[in-house]
């Protein structure tokens, strides 16, 4: 049986300190900004623009909620209504209505945009 040595300690706790630091990083980021496509027109609010929006898509009027930086979708004029199921979250899609509201980061890009 082969014993520790103090590199694999330090190698042990630098992969451990790395994974709860961007972990951290990630749990608290905050985005800037809230981007709307419903219908072929594009909005965009404030992620601190806390209250009840409206927008229209293809099937009717879409209501959504910002609130402390997450966003839901309320209502739509969807059948289904998978879309005010999906709760809070950074990207939520109403097909039927065609519509997509996402939170978007200034100044950050993502493994594809880069």
């Amino acid at each position: 049986m082969k014993k520790f040595c103090a590199l694999d300690f330090v190698i042990i706790f630098l992969t451990l300190f790395l994974g709860v630091f961007l972990s951290l990083k990630n749990a608290f980021r905050s985005s800037s900004k809230v981007s709307v496509k419903a219908n072929g027109v594009s909005y965009e609010y404030s992620s601190k623009s806390n209250g009840v929006y409206k927008v229209l898509g293809l099937a009717g009027e879409t209501i959504f909620e910002i609130n402390d930086g997450k966003i839901r979708i309320i209502d739509s004029a969807c059948p289904n209504k998978i879309c005010v199921h999906q709760g809070w979250s950074r990207t939520l899609v109403c097909l039927p209505n065609n519509v997509i509201i996402a939170l978007e980061d200034n100044g950050e890009f993502d493994a594809v945009s880069e």
